[in-house]
């Protein structure tokens, strides 16, 4: 294995508890394998990162690598799977969209894309990952197709301190759909850690079905394991109503937790982006961390948020193919 001084702001006497995790995949292999793919395949460039696209069986040792970090990342926050690596049969058929990190040959990123209307034909609804966390049938995915499943979303502890990578994952999923024009709908778990109080957890959930579900959508999805808040109380006051506004619940959330975070970041993300609520399911395989699965209709997020991840020209082909396709179905 290649010797290479720590990443920046990397913690190196960090000590996660949980069974070992594999050994880092060499750099030099991980450079071969990304270095094989397709010029296509690479769809962002920003300074030293690079974004990429692949399947599964072209990138072995990069998802193996994938896995570890997905694993190390999310034991940090009380997460993860508790095995050496998160990898699972869901990873076979699924998209991998991931930064590379050209200056020190590392992964800083990744998230997890299924093709919603090919995964069906192939595996039926329960190649879907969702389908492990929620009940929902034909009524919802017809619905919502055709759309792409997000998930098993991370950024590598060392590059937390920036917005960048998440950044650019985004701008990878949106280059993808400007290639793929007919994927109108994102949706997929959010996740809230087993970390946060009781208390803040039940005022997300609150907040959320009060102010940011779908009241039609919500109807046709239900929990495999639901959220419940018991008798809670309001650690600042009983008969405190739940904030109306994110920014007051990320105020109120800080004043509860001991560290002071706040609303978790990838939520608030989806919520600008016009993400809305379909219910709310506990993962006890995932540290009992709590799913919020979450909707977010591309053709409706605003015009410059879009140019953002998509890019000038691929935001207006998006929209001009929608245009098109909407002019069309009224003839």
């Amino acid at each position: 294995m290649e010797s290479r001084p720590p990443l920046p702001g990397a913690d190196t006497s960090m000590r996660i508890a949980g069974p070992a995790i594999i050994d880092e995949v060499p750099p030099m292999t991980l450079r071969a394998e990304i270095a094989a793919l397709p010029p296509s395949q690479r769809l962002v460039d920003s300074g030293a990162f690079h974004v990429y696209c692949a399947r599964a069986d072209q990138i072995r040792s990069v998802l193996r690598e994938i896995g570890r970090l997905r694993e190390l990342t999310f034991r940090a926050v009380g997460e993860g799977t508790g095995r050496c690596a998160d990898i699972d049969a869901f990873d076979a058929y699924y998209l991998h969209l991931f930064v590379w990190d050209t200056r020190q040959d590392a992964i800083a990123g990744a998230y997890r894309l299924g093709l919603v209307d090919e995964i069906q034909a192939r595996h039926g609804q329960r190649g879907l990952y969702t389908r492990s966390l929620f009940r929902y049938g034909p009524a919802l995915l017809d619905m919502l197709n055709p759309a792409i499943e997000l998930g098993r979303s991370f950024v590598r502890v060392e590059y937390q301190r920036s917005f960048t990578p998440l950044m650019l994952l985004w701008c990878g999923i949106g280059r993808f759909i400007v290639r793929s024009p007919r994927y109108t709908v994102l949706f997929g778990p959010v996740t809230i850690s087993g970390r946060y109080a009781r208390e803040s957890r039940r005022l997300m959930v609150d907040y959320l079905s009060r102010h940011r579900a779908d009241a039609h959508l919500v109807s046709l999805v239900s929990p495999r394991r639901p959220f419940r808040d018991g008798a809670a109380t309001s650690a600042l006051g009983v008969n405190d109503p739940t904030p109306g506004k994110i920014d007051e619940l990320s105020q109120r959330i800080a004043q509860i937790e001991p560290d002071g975070k706040g609303v978790p970041v990838l939520l608030r993300h989806y919520l600008r982006l016009g993400g809305r609520l379909l219910g709310f399911s506990v993962d006890v395989q995932f540290g009992n961390a709590l799913d919020g699965l979450i909707m977010v209709d591309v053709r409706q997020i605003e015009p410059a948020v879009l140019e953002r991840y998509m890019g000038t020209a691929g935001s207006a082909a998006f929209r001009g193919y929608h245009a098109a396709h909407a002019a069309g179905s009224t003839m």
